[in-house]
């Protein structure tokens, strides 16, 4: 089994959130079952922002509701502060829940669009009776401002609302708890790509402000260079690369974590990658293959990588990786078109 990596200079302190060997499967047609995690374990120290990165279906979304407890896993634990809250009956679970909050994907459906956008935010506030009527509201406004909305936002309803002006709402909704713990479930992915860069620095300020702890989800790697302490890459339900965000951008040891930076757009178009780009569909999450879960599209996969699952190890520089041929790979490098 994995261990959790955690952040330089971080090691002595205890990590705020913890997963340890998570598997999560659902029950398929007949006597399949789709295999979502497969023993995925990483931690989540205090202030640390681990972005979550892979394909649409490679398990992100489902961990990270696994770790806010909002599923249960079908074995493994999520320590938060050291507590297995998988253990916790629904009420103790409700206890946590000021110190765990997610902001979603969606903000079209995540917002009920009956309510007013006083209410939205102030519902968190209400459900745990923080505070008494009038001090809700002010905090609504407070939060409002805080995210970069006016306060005669808070008498309109979502549907007058742009969709950048929506997330704001969603952001500001999950930090009136004051969490401590924050997972941002592809968060921009819905947005027009002129807010995205809006949004992703909002969270940063915020984080930064209120000294969150992110877990930040996202299918595009070549988004979280600048808001990441770390980087997992996932596949197949499980964690093939991990290191901080230089170790695994700059110098990725596993072979899809060099195909989803490949497909990352240059901005100079006079540079070019020598990497062709990744092709095949992963395997079907509910037939596993005995061995490495990217053999099958990997141009370099030998029979060891078909035959025999790979596990995290630690490589030279830091890095841990899922991958038989690590050492081997030659360095990344970009070319200049003549």
């Amino acid at each position: 089994m994995s261990t959790p990596l955690q952040t330089p200079g971080r090691q002595n302190a205890p990590p705020l959130i913890e997963a340890r060997h998570l598997v999560r499967h659902f029950q398929g047609h007949g006597e399949r079952k789709v295999h979502a995690l497969n023993g995925v374990s990483l931690s989540l120290a205090h202030r640390e922002t681990l972005a979550l990165v892979g394909e649409s279906g490679c398990g992100k979304s489902t961990l990270g509701r696994l770790m806010l407890g909002l599923d249960r896993p079908n074995s493994g634990q999520i320590l938060l502060n050291g507590e297995d809250i998988t253990q916790l009956s629904a009420a103790q679970l409700r206890a946590c829940r000021t110190q765990m909050q997610m902001i979603f994907q969606d903000p079209v459906t995540s917002l009920d669009p009956r309510w007013k956008i006083a209410s939205i935010v102030r519902e968190p506030l209400d459900n745990f009776a923080i505070g008494q009527a009038a001090d809700r509201q002010q905090k609504v406004l407070d939060l409002l401002q805080r995210v970069g909305l006016r306060p005669d936002h808070a008498q309109r309803y979502p549907h007058e609302l742009s969709g950048g002006q929506r997330q704001r709402v969603g952001i500001a909704r999950a930090l009136a708890l004051s969490p401590q713990v924050l997972v941002a479930d592809e968060p921009v992915s819905a947005l027009d790509v002129s807010v995205r860069a809006q949004v992703i620095n909002l969270l940063c300020d915020l984080r930064d402000e209120m000294g969150l702890s992110m877990l930040f989800i996202s299918h595009d790697i070549g988004l979280v260079a600048h808001i990441s302490d770390r980087v997992a890459v996932m596949y197949l339900g499980q964690i093939v690369e991990i290191g901080t965000t230089a170790q695994v951008l700059d110098e990725p040891a596993h072979p899809y974590t060099r195909a989803l930076l490949n497909a990352v757009p240059q901005a100079n178009p006079q540079m070019r990658r020598k990497q062709s780009p990744l092709e095949g569909d992963p395997p079907n999450p509910s037939e596993l293959p005995p061995g490495c879960g990217f053999a099958g599209r990997c141009p370099m996969a030998t029979d060891v990588c078909r035959q025999t699952r790979p596990e995290l190890r630690t490589l030279g520089k830091g890095s841990r990786v899922a991958c038989h041929l690590a050492e081997s790979l030659a360095p990344v490098t970009v070319q200049t078109t003549p």
